[in-house]
């Protein structure tokens, strides 16, 4: 359903589709994630230099933390995902490893989703790690889907090795939906 938006994830929307590389066309999406809770939202956007792939991201509804990512998967599918991180993890810690168990994740070979400062990758190169309007302050998230294998990595091991790897450019974003080649 389209998204009636308040004017913080308005001015959210804009300024995240401004920052990101993403082609004309996107939408704003509210979702129900439960049937007691109020609905969720999130945008995408086709990604400009990547046909097939896109940009998504929430608006920050459930705590002041926008979480982007981009992906090959269905937008619908990652926004619901991402609107339950959102959820499960509203602005505090920049970088935070959730384990999720979620069916179309487990389907695509993933066991969670590190949420990190997108100025810990060369994905989001003008999204700032936080945006202020006015007296609001949003933290904004970089959302990596992880293997079982990273997820316990980083588990037992904090994040330092997933951070150093996306310093070094060894790690890649769009992995959610990655068909073989």
């Amino acid at each position: 359903m389209e998204a009636a938006l308040s004017r913080l994830e308005a001015r959210v929307l804009v300024y995240v589709m401004e920052h990101v590389p993403a082609a004309v066309g996107g939408r704003a999406v509210e979702i129900a994630l439960d049937p007691d809770g109020p609905p969720a939202v999130f945008a995408s956007a086709p990604l400009a230099p990547s046909p097939g792939a896109a940009v998504v991201f929430t608006l920050g509804r459930s705590g002041r933390r926008v979480v982007a990512t981009l992906t090959d998967a269905d937008p619908v599918i990652v926004g619901a995902l991402l609107a339950r991180v959102e959820r499960a993890a509203p602005a505090g810690d920049p970088v935070r490893i959730l384990p999720l168990a979620e069916p179309a994740l487990v389907d695509a070979g993933r066991a969670g989703v590190a949420l990190l400062p997108p100025s810990a990758g060369r994905w989001f190169p003008d999204l700032p790690d936080a945006i202020r309007f006015d007296a609001a302050l949003v933290q904004v998230s970089m959302a990596v889907f992880l293997s079982p294998q990273e997820l316990a990595d980083a588990q037992a091991h904090g994040p330092a090795a997933l951070l150093g790897a996306f310093g070094r450019g060894e790690r890649d974003l769009i992995r959610f939906g990655a068909r073989p080649r």
